[in-house]
């Protein structure tokens, strides 16, 4: 097995954790760690796109911003091991890593695939989305004003301070803060919501993962930029073409059977 490990080395308990791991995978194949961790390690370091060539399984420590940075680069199954907060994408707590891998070295899990959103500015792709691409203004009470464009047909024009473009995997995150539904991860769609509307009709929208959907920003909205999984941004104005869409490519988590329904009970339903 060629096993890829990133972790949040900036927090003690996933650099620790991320250390552990390694000893315990000496014994199970080849290891290709991230530049962070394998500095600590004194080994040779790879580079995220690095890791996905070389590796069967990519172990995350640290927390969702953790997971959501090793997919811009990762398209191998990841296992995710909670160190931070929350941990809502992740399959197992810290304290059952160990038990976790015996499981996967074991052959007893299963991968499940998770829809992506393809993000093209101008002509140009952007990293692909696993929760959500947001487009905002990058000033503090200054509202941004936008047309909602479906498969060429006008869904909506309003103001606010933006708009949520969401993966049902981004529907338990920023999405659901402003109100958007919660939507089974197997489902094929793009959940729409904006933020903070100055409309008391605007509402969030479903619509299926195979239409474009093309955001308009209006030319008298102030200073915007778009966000990817909150890990990338770009300036965008109401000369830029946005168009998202669903991705060819998938996230791929593994899992040991515990259902979507069963996490949002115990990490959302407190």
């Amino acid at each position: 097995m060629k096993w890829g490990l990133i972790c949040n080395s900036k927090k003690k308990k996933s650099l620790s954790l991320g250390l552990d791991i390694y000893d315990f995978l000496l014994d199970y194949g080849e290891i290709f760690s991230e530049l962070s961790l394998a500095k600590e390690l004194k080994k040779k370091g790879y580079s995220l796109e690095n890791i996905n060539k070389k590796s069967d399984i990519v172990i995350t420590i640290g927390g969702d911003g953790t997971i959501l940075r090793a997919l811009r680069a990762v398209e191998k199954p990841i296992f995710a091991i909670n160190s931070g907060g929350m941990g809502f994408l992740s399959e197992v707590e810290s304290k059952y890593s160990l038990d976790g891998l015996k499981k996967i070295i074991d052959g007893h899990y299963n991968i499940e695939e998770r829809s992506k959103l393809k993000i093209v500015l101008d002509g140009n792709r952007l990293p692909d989305a696993t929760n959500e691409v947001t487009i905002q203004t990058a000033k503090i009470a200054k509202i941004m004003y936008y047309q909602i464009i479906v498969e060429n047909e006008l869904l909506e024009t309003t103001g606010a301070d933006g708009v949520i473009l969401s993966t049902p995997t981004g529907s338990t995150s920023y999405a659901l803060s402003v109100g958007g539904p919660i939507l089974d991860p197997s489902l094929n769609a793009i959940l729409i919501a904006p933020i903070a509307p100055f409309r008391l009709s605007a509402r969030p929208w479903v619509v299926p993962l195979a239409k474009k959907i093309n955001v308009k920003i209006l030319p008298k909205s102030k200073e915007t930029k778009i966000v990817i999984d909150g890990q990338y941004s770009k300036n965008v104005s109401s000369d830029s073409d946005i168009i998202v869409s669903g991705s060819e490519k998938t996230a791929k988590f593994i899992r040991f059977g515990e259902s979507f329904y069963q996490m949002v009970r115990l990490k959302l339903v407190r």
